[in-house]
């Protein structure tokens, strides 16, 4: 048997060597590197934080100058009769735009659609949001002074489209069970929407389960853009 030489033992430790370096080295890189991470992460969820808490005392200063606002309107209204009459047109517009939630007198619809029309053609999202659609506008023309689909506040800007097969309200996503509300005169907005040959009644004769209902208080969030 031969003796191993000092040259290729030295060779060997020399490779053990190199080889631990190396190891170590990338072990100090990941550490470096996941401290990095953890560094900008820490950063982001502070800014969060931040961000979060100035959004919140937008919403709070926003909803006291509002009160500010209701309560000025009332006490010219008050001292001038004459103010009556504007102060409730900009209350008007206020609720039109979706500035503030509202609650009144209004109508309850709940949509369920049929699997199938009455021709027997399957029932998609398309013909959904086009009854929504429809509904929201029958309302608009029966003199609603404010709607909300599934809780969206819907102002003259807002939209009901389908998105990839999915309906948005809003930009916001929605789904079973459509439920449409409005505040106005109730008589009115009903017999608007039971009418012979109307909306409902097309609706109803074809694709879809339709239940409506008079409520003494329905409620409507702010528009989502406003909050």
């Amino acid at each position: 048997m031969k003796l191993i030489g000092k040259p290729l033992i030295l060779g060997v430790i020399f490779l053990l060597l190199s080889f631990a370096i190396t190891v170590q080295v990338r072990i100090t890189n990941s550490s470096e590197s996941e401290a990095s991470q953890e560094k900008v992460l820490s950063g982001l969820k502070d800014e969060i934080f931040r961000l979060n808490g100035n959004n919140e005392k937008l919403i709070e200063s926003l909803d006291s100058v509002e009160e500010k606002l209701e309560k000025v309107r009332s006490e010219a209204a008050e001292k001038d009769s004459s103010n009556v009459e504007k102060s409730e047109l900009i209350k008007k517009y206020t609720i039109i735009d979706g500035r503030t939630e509202v609650k009144g007198q209004g109508i309850i619809i709940r949509y369920y659609p049929s699997e199938y029309s009455g021709s027997g053609i399957k029932i998609g999202n398309a013909d959904i949001t086009k009854d929504l659609v429809d509904i929201v506008n029958e309302l608009k023309n029966a003199g609603a002074e404010a709607i909300a689909v599934n809780d969206i506040r819907i102002t003259n800007t807002s939209s009901i489209e389908m998105e990839k097969n999915v309906i948005v309200v809003d930009g916001q996503r929605i789904s079973r069970p459509y439920i449409i509300k409005s505040i106005g005169k109730s008589d009115t907005m009903n017999s608007s929407l039971i009418r012979p040959g109307g909306t409902i009644e097309l609706i109803k004769n074809d694709r879809a389960k339709i239940e409506l209902a008079i409520s003494k208080e329905v409620r409507i969030p702010k528009a989502p853009t406003i909050q």
